[in-house]
């Protein structure tokens, strides 16, 4: 079985509906790349200021070592696929320490659309 994990530490305080949208996706890609995902940041950590999309539950770090290149684009794309276009899933840092896939809600977009 291929299961979503956290690195310990990572911190979950609020979750928006964009959050939601995104931990489906990294459950979905776990299970059809047949890997398991360990979320790395969440609302904790230090980021871009406090307007970063990890402070309000709107994007999540996943880890990538000891993936080879293509099973990362794998992940990648079945992300982005289940999250759909409101949302944005890159590698972000690749090839140093601190690779890892990186998802969030579009910049500029509120999740859900607002009537």
């Amino acid at each position: 079985m291929n299961v979503v994990r956290t690195k310990p530490g990572v911190e979950f305080s609020v979750i928006a509906p964009g959050g939601f949208v995104l931990l489906s996706a990294i459950e979905q890609a776990a299970m059809e790349c047949r890997v398991d995902l360990t979320i790395t940041s969440g609302t904790d950590g230090e980021h871009s200021g406090p307007n970063d999309p990890h402070h309000r539950g709107e994007a999540y770090d996943v880890r990538t070592h000891d993936f080879s290149e293509w099973v990362k684009a794998q992940i990648v794309s079945v992300i982005q696929r289940y999250a759909g276009p409101a949302f944005y899933v890159f590698l972000e840092s690749p090839g140093t320490d601190n690779e890892h896939i990186h998802c969030q809600v579009s910049k500029g977009t509120n999740y859900p659309p607002q009537p």
